[in-house]
Order: C-alpha cells, then sequence, then structure tokens
C-alpha cells in the first residue's frame, strides 16, 4: 500500500514557500530601510551643522572687516599718540642728561683769582666733540675722562698763582678733576711775539715775566647721563675771552679790563 502525506503541502517541513510568505527577506529590507533612515538623519544633521559653521564663519567675517576698518581709520591717531610719547621721553632723557653750564661758569666767576685773566675757554660734554678755541696741549689730556670739562688757557703773575688757581678751581660745585696741561714762561726779552702763543693770541704779549697755562677741569656727569656714553647729545660750548695786556711797568696786578671776580661771558 503507498504511504500518502495529509500534511498541506505550505504546512510541511521545509517545503516551499506559498504566495503569501516572504521568509526572511522582510528581514533584510527592514534592515536596509533603517541603515538608510540612519544615514538621512546623520546626513542632514551634518548639512545643518555645516549650514551654521558658514552662516558664523560669515558673520565673524564681516566682523573682522568692521574692526579692520576701524583700525585703519584710527591708526593716524594711534600713530601720533605713539610718536607724541617717543618726543616727551626724547625730551625728557635730554633734560636729565644736560649739563648745567650756567651754573659751571658762575661758579668759575667766583673763584677764579684776580690775578687769572683767560685768552680762551671750551666747554664739551664729551671728548669727542671738536670747538676750536681749546689749547693745543689740553686736546689731548682732555680725552683722559669722558666726563663734561672746560679747556681753560690764560695767563696769571706766577707759577705760584697758577697752582692756586687750580686749587680755587676744585672749589666749583660738581669739579672731579683739574689737570694742568702746561705753565710756561716765554724766553729772553719781551718781543711782542711768544713763542707757542702767537701774537695777540697770547696773554703774554710777548712778556717773560707772566706764566701761560692751560688746564682742563672736568665735573661729574649729569644725573641722568651715564658717563661716556654715546648716546648722549653733545652740547659744545666756546666761550673765547680777548687776550688782555699784562700791567704796565711790571706791575702785577690783572688787566684793567679785566671786571671783578673775573667774570667771563659765556652762551650755552
Amino acid at each position: 500500500m503507498k504511504a500518502v502525506n495529509l500534511i498541506p503541502q505550505e504546512d510541511r517541513r521545509g517545503g516551499l514557500a506559498g504566495p503569501g510568505r516572504s521568509g526572511g527577506g522582510v528581514y533584510v529590507f527592514l534592515a536596509g530601510l533603517a541603515v538608510l533612515v540612519v544615514a538621512m538623519g546623520a546626513y542632514v544633521l551634518a548639512s545643518n551643522s555645516v549650514n551654521d559653521r558658514k552662516a558664523e564663519l560669515s558673520r565673524v567675517s564681516a566682523e573682522v572687516a568692521t574692526a579692520e576698518a576701524e583700525a585703519t581709520r584710527l591708526k593716524p591717531f594711534s600713530d601720533f599718540a605713539r610718536l607724541s610719547q617717543t618726543r616727551i621721553q626724547t625730551v625728557a632723557t635730554l633734560a636729565q642728561s644736560r649739563f648745567d653750564w650756567e651754573r659751571a661758569l658762575r661758579d668759575l666767576s667766583r673763584v677764579l683769582p684776580r690775578s687769572v685773566w683767560l685768552s680762551s675757554m671750551t666747554g664739551t660734554v664729551a671728548p669727542a666733540v671738536q670747538v676750536e678755541g681749546g689749547g693745543a696741549q689740553t686736546s689731548g689730556l682732555r680725552g683722559a675722562l669722558a666726563q663734561p670739562a672746560l679747556q681753560i688757557v690764560g695767563c696769571t703773575e706766577s707759577h705760584r698763582e697758577v697752582s692756586r688757581a687750580m686749587a680755587r678751581l676744585r672749589r666749583m660745585r660738581g669739579v672731579t678733576r683739574v689737570s694742568l696741561a702746561s705753565s710756561e714762561k716765554t724766553e729772553g726779552a719781551a718781543t711782542g711775539a711768544a713763542p707757542g702763543g702767537g701774537g695777540s693770541e697770547d696773554c703774554r704779549n710777548g712778556s717773560d715775566r707772566f706764566p701761560r697755562f692751560e688746564l682742563v677741569v672736568f665735573f661729574a656727569p649729569a644725573p641722568g647721563a651715564a658717563a661716556g656714553s654715546a648716546g648722549t647729545s653733545p652740547t659744545p660750548v666756546a666761550t673765547p675771552v680777548t687776550p688782555s695786556q699784562p700791567p704796565a711797568g711790571g706791575q702785577a696786578a690783572p688787566p684793567a679790563n679785566q671786571p671783578a671776580g673775573n667774570t667771563p661771558g659765556a652762551s650755552g
């Protein structure tokens, strides 16, 4: 007898799916659809973020452009303020480093003995300053110290008076050193032209009685200026003094045109 399977074909195990059955394909489709939805959501979020960043960039660029335009408009004012501050500092530095020549010359007129008369005087704040009128021998002595100094050339009654004059000069305010370059008399009789001086430029006027001296008076540098500083602007002060005739009749006295206290005139 032949066996007959009475179970419907669609319900049989391992049988083919019928017209209304899709098997596992629906799960695959749903999984793909879910992935697609997630991808679309991620794309939308990324797109929105990019758009936000672009909008932020545009706003920042506009602010930068506005700030640059404002900075360009205000640049002349900033440059003027910077220049003003620089000039104020320059003026303050110059004022602090300026040497008080007026005080130095006033003190000189007070301490210089009456028996001394000058033929030339030169004031400089640094050895590098070249001014006509300084003594030939004091030019080399001037470089000993990089400080303000007076180069003085004059005559007096004797070598002893030269020493006395140097001692008096040391009493001036701010003086650190008084150096003598030379002190000499002419040899022989008066001829009207002394060696080394030459006629009217020599305060001895050929007399062998009066010594002609050259010396340098060094001062302490100004409080705001370093001694020998290359950045200090030198201010030379040259004070030529008209040579005087020695006393007539061999009398040991200063020239008649020399004022009391021997106050030299100067500008500086």
